[in-house]
C-alpha cells in the first residue's frame, strides 16, 4: 500500500473552493479541469475503495459543470440550451449506476436528485454548497496494481510509443429496449434483443472492421451472445455506431449462484491493424438467469424478485463474506413468506406484544428445513440480549401496536440491531418490525415492506436488512 494523501487531496481542496465560491459567474472551465484532477487522483488510488467516491466526487463536478453552463446558455438566448440539462441528467445516472451504499455516494445523490425535478437556475448555487459540505472519508492510501514482469514492461512500452493517442470504445447496452441494468434478470430458454451503442474515439487508418466479441468463464452451452461488426466509417471522429442481436440464456440458475457475467473485447481487423482498443463505460454484462416461476423462492412473485435485489446488493459490498450472504438468503426467504401470508391469510389480525410475536416468529423460522435446530434464542452480544440468531445473524423483532408505520419508521430500530452485529463481528442483522396496529386503509405491496438499511458507525456501514410485516388489516369489505 502507498501513501498518496499529498498527491490526492489538494484536487479535493480545489473542488471545494470552486464549489464554494460565491463571487460572480463560476468558472465553467476550471470546474471541468477540477472534473479531471479528481479523475486523476482515483486513479491515484488504484484497486483501494476510496478510488469509487473519488470518481463519483468527479461526475457531480461534472453535473454542476453542466448546470451552469446550462444557466449561462439560457441568460445568453443560446438556442437547445436544454441539452446541458440533459446532459446534467446523464451523469446523474452514471453516478446512479456505479453508485454503492456508502453515506457519501447516497448523500451525493439525494443532493443531485433535484436536478430530476422543475430545477430553477437560482437554486443551482445552493446545489453547489450541499456538494461541497458533503464529507468524504479521508483515504491515504493506494493499493497499485500487481507489477509487471519486465517483459511485459517492455511490450506496453512499445505500444505506447506506436501510438499515444490509443482508441477508445466507449459501450452501452439496451436489453428489450430498455438500458441494461447493473444485473439485468433473464428467462431462461427465451431470445431477447441485445442492442450495443458504441463511441469509438479514433480510427486507425489500416484498419477496415471493428469487432466486438463476448468473453466470459461460463460454460458455451450455456449462453448465446451476438458478435458485433462495424465496418469502416467515412465521417471524422468520434463515431457512433448501433447495431442489434440476438441472445439466450439456455439454463437457468441456483437462487445461490452469481450471475452469468460478460465482458466485451473490442479489437480492430486486420489482426496486423494498430491493437489494443481501450474498452469504457458499460463493458460488463450481467444477466441473472434465476428462474423464479419454475423454481419460485417464496411462493409470492413479486417477492421473490425483491429478494433477488436484495441479493444483488449484499453481494455488492466487499465487506460481507460470501458465507454470510448465503445464510442471509435463506432467512430472507423465509422471513419474505411470512409477510407474504401474514397480508394473505391476515396472520395478525389485532396487536399482539413482541414476546408472541417473537414466539411465533421462532416456530415459524424452525419449520424452514436449513434453519430447524441452528435457530438460536436469547444469544448474547454486545452486553445485550438478542431475540433469535441463526448461524451468528442477529435477528431483531419489534411488534408496534398502536401506530401505524411505514417502511422509513424502521429506521429507529436500526441502530440496536447494527450493535447486535458488531458485537458479534459481523456486517449485517435483521430487523422484523410487526406493524399489528388497527388499519382503516388497505396494505401497501408486501415487497415493499423489504430493504436494506445502511448503519454508519463512524468508519464503515452495517447493513440492517429489514422486513415490515403487517398485521391489523381492515376486511376489503369495509373499505367499500
Amino acid at each position: 500500500m502507498n501513501a498518496v494523501l499529498e498527491q490526492t487531496y489538494p484536487s479535493r481542496i480545489e473542488a471545494i473552493t470552486l464549489l464554494r465560491n460565491t463571487n460572480g459567474e463560476a468558472d465553467i472551465e476550471a470546474l471541468k479541469d477540477s472534473a479531471q484532477h479528481v479523475r486523476d487522483a482515483a486513479a491515484s488510488f488504484g484497486r483501494a475503495p476510496a478510488a469509487k467516491l473519488w470518481l463519483a466526487f468527479a461526475e457531480a463536478i461534472d453535473c454542476i459543470r453542466f448546470l451552469e453552463e446550462w444557466q449561462r446558455a439560457v441568460l445568453s438566448g443560446e438556442p437547445d440550451s436544454d441539452r446541458l440539462i440533459r446532459a446534467a441528467r446523464a451523469r446523474l445516472e452514471l453516478i446512479e449506476n456505479g453508485a454503492g451504499e456508502t453515506v457519501f455516494e447516497q448523500e451525493a445523490l439525494k443532493i443531485l436528485r433535484k436536478i430530476r425535478d422543475d430545477l430553477k437556475q437560482n437554486e443551482i448555487a445552493a446545489l453547489r454548497q450541499q456538494l461541497a459540505s458533503l464529507p468524504m472519508p479521508v483515504a491515504m492510501y493506494a493499493v497499485p496494481e500487481p507489477t509487471l514482469p519486465n517483459w511485459a514492461k517492455t511490450q506496453v512500452t512499445y505500444e505506447k510509443k506506436k501510438s499515444d493517442d490509443l482508441a477508445v470504445a466507449f459501450l452501452e447496452f439496451s436489453i428489450n429496449g430498455s438500458p441494461a441494468a447493473q444485473v439485468q434478470w433473464l428467462p431462461s430458454r427465451q431470445t431477447n434483443d441485445l442492442e450495443i451503442g458504441i463511441r469509438v474515439s479514433r480510427w486507425p487508418d489500416e484498419a477496415e472492421k471493428l469487432q466486438l466479441t463476448p468473453i466470459s468463464i461460463e460454460p458455451n452451452s450455456t449462453f448465446d451472445l451476438p458478435t458485433f461488426e462495424f465496418e469502416r466509417p467515412n465521417n471524422d471522429p468520434p463515431h457512433l455506431f448501433r447495431q442489434r442481436g440476438r441472445m439466450v440464456l439456455h439454463a437457468p440458475q441456483s437462487f445461490d449462484a452469481h450471475p452469468y457475467e460478460f465482458i466485451y473485447a473490442a479489437e480492430f481487423s486486420p489482426l496486423k491493424s494498430e491493437q489494443p482498443v481501450i474498452v469504457a463505460g458499460q463493458r460488463t454484462l450481467r444477466l441473472d438467469g434465476t428462474d423464479i416461476t419454475k423454481n419460485p423462492i417464496t411462493g409470492y412473485p413479486a417477492i421473490d424478485r425483491k429478494i433477488i435485489e436484495l441479493r444483488e446488493k449484499l453481494r455488492l459490498e466487499p465487506r460481507i463474506a460470501e458465507s454470510e450472504v448465503l445464510d442471509a438468503l435463506t432467512l430472507l426467504t423465509s422471513i419474505g413468506n411470512l409477510a407474504g401470508q401474514a397480508v394473505q391469510d391476515a396472520r395478525y389480525p389485532s396487536p399482539i406484544y413482541e414476546a408472541a410475536f417473537e414466539q411465533d416468529v421462532r416456530q415459524f423460522l424452525r419449520q424452514h428445513p436449513k434453519i430447524g435446530v441452528e435457530l438460536e434464542e436469547q444469544a448474547n452480544s454486545t452486553g445485550g440480549r438478542t431475540d433469535l440468531s441463526y448461524r451468528g445473524i442477529r435477528i431483531e423483532l419489534k411488534s408496534e401496536r398502536k401506530k401505524n408505520l411505514s417502511p422509513k419508521d424502521c429506521e429507529k430500530f436500526a441502530e440496536q440491531a447494527a450493535s447486535y452485529a458488531v458485537g458479534t463481528n459481523r456486517r449485517l442483522a435483521f430487523l422484523c418490525v410487526l406493524d399489528s396496529s388497527s388499519k382503516t386503509k388497505p396494505p401497501f405491496p408486501v415487497e415493499d415492506g423489504l430493504f436494506i438499511i445502511p448503519v454508519e458507525t463512524g468508519t464503515s456501514p452495517v447493513y440492517i436488512v429489514t422486513c415490515l410485516i403487517q398485521g391489523g388489516l381492515p376486511k376489503p369489505s369495509s373499505l367499500s
